[in-house]
């Protein structure tokens, strides 16, 4: 898989696994591929006779059910079905019907190794973009660090759907500390059509979907769409609850595992040391220095909330010397991710095995809505 899933000392993986699977379809999840298969190529990966296609058919399609694995429909092929990663993945598939339990588990899984693997390669899978605010007019802006444009850009459909991470912390007693709104997750395009169809998502029209990112940014929300030029989410996020921004704000240079092409610059002479921006930023990155604030440049994401509060217009948002450009789409961006874990060479054998019918990642066809 592009996202690992490491083993803990204390095996609270484990326990994770077991709210999600039994024994059997434990079993059954582990002859699937990371690429959509027919039902016909994973039953061939039974013994003979050891369990019938029906059988198999409707474990599987209880396992997507749950969101414990993903299938998506082939015009030709029929019904497809893959694994899942734990993040962004199977996590988010518990929206709307997530335990105490489970949350409980996936936040000590992520202190315990997960938000090490999650955050280890060069590629993310989610970026941090500027709100909607004024940047330094001496640098372009790409239409894929504008909220705006890629929702004017896309041809749709949209839709919105309830953060599982506010309510993951709902569940664990730790209500989020910035908003009391849920509906900040928002799909585009292929991603809407699935999360709408599989009944977690509520479908809306272009201008609801700007009205509601607009409200999430007045509520001091991170916009954290999935990393790539023609993304298929974007998420409001908030440092208390979002499982990225929290877990990355654990490690000391947090800046470091987020993926940017801004950073906030104050005007000390424009400064009032109000203290409004520290108070919204959501990375603990503004810190009060003599009779000014200044800018903690290892945990600033360049998201802009703070500049929405600043009534001295003290803070500007600046593009860093080294743009990072994001892959077209999210096949590009798991591939390179495949790439940075296993190497040119290591790929290609798994793209190899894939071909051959066996239980490994192919590239080619691979589809993560």
């Amino acid at each position: 898989m592009p996202v690992p899933f490491p083993e803990t000392e204390s095996g609270v993986e484990i326990s994770l696994l077991k709210q999600l699977f039994d024994q059997e379809e434990a079993y059954i999840a582990l002859q699937l591929s990371a690429i959509p298969e027919t039902l016909n190529r994973i039953h061939s990966r039974f013994k003979e006779g050891e369990i019938s296609k029906e059988h198999l058919s409707s474990k599987l399609k209880g396992l997507f059910d749950k969101g414990a694995i993903m299938s998506v429909p082939h015009a030709k092929k029929g019904r497809m079905y893959s694994k899942l990663p734990l993040a962004i993945g199977i996590f988010e598939h518990q929206v709307n019907r997530i335990t105490k339990e489970l949350a409980e588990d996936f936040f000590k899984y992520e202190d315990e190794g997960f938000a090490e693997a999650f955050f280890k390669p060069k590629t993310k899978q989610m970026r941090t973009i500027p709100v909607n605010i004024p940047i330094d007019p001496e640098f372009l802006v790409g239409s894929y660090d504008n909220a705006r444009s890629l929702i004017e850009r896309s041809p749709g459909p949209f839709a919105v759907m309830n953060c599982v991470c506010r309510q993951a912390k709902e569940q664990m007693g730790e209500p989020c500390k910035q908003t009391r709104i849920l509906e900040t997750c928002f799909t585009l395009e292929n991603a809407a059509l699935f999360m709408v169809g599989k009944g977690l998502a509520m479908e809306v029209d272009r201008d609801e979907m700007n009205r509601l990112v607009q409200r999430a940014e007045k509520e001091g929300m991170v916009l954290q769409p999935g990393n790539a030029k023609e993304p298929g989410f974007i998420c409001c996020c908030c440092g208390c609850c979002c499982g990225v921004l929290s877990a990355a704000k654990k490690f000391p240079k947090p800046a470091e595992f987020l993926q940017t092409n801004f950073f906030a610059k104050i005007d000390p002479d424009k400064c009032t040391a109000c203290g409004e921006c520290m108070e919204l930023c959501q990375m603990d990155a503004l810190i009060p220095v003599n009779n000014h604030t200044e800018v903690l440049l290892n945990h600033c994401i360049g998201c802009g909330v703070c500049l929405n509060v600043c009534a001295t217009k003290a803070i500007s948002l600046v593009k860093k010397e080294k743009e990072e450009v994001p892959p077209r789409d999210s096949k590009e961006m798991y591939k390179r991710m495949l790439i940075e874990r296993y190497g040119v060479l290591g790929t290609l054998k798994l793209m190899g095995k894939a071909a051959l019918g066996k239980k490994n990642i192919g590239l080619k066809e691979a589809y993560i809505p």
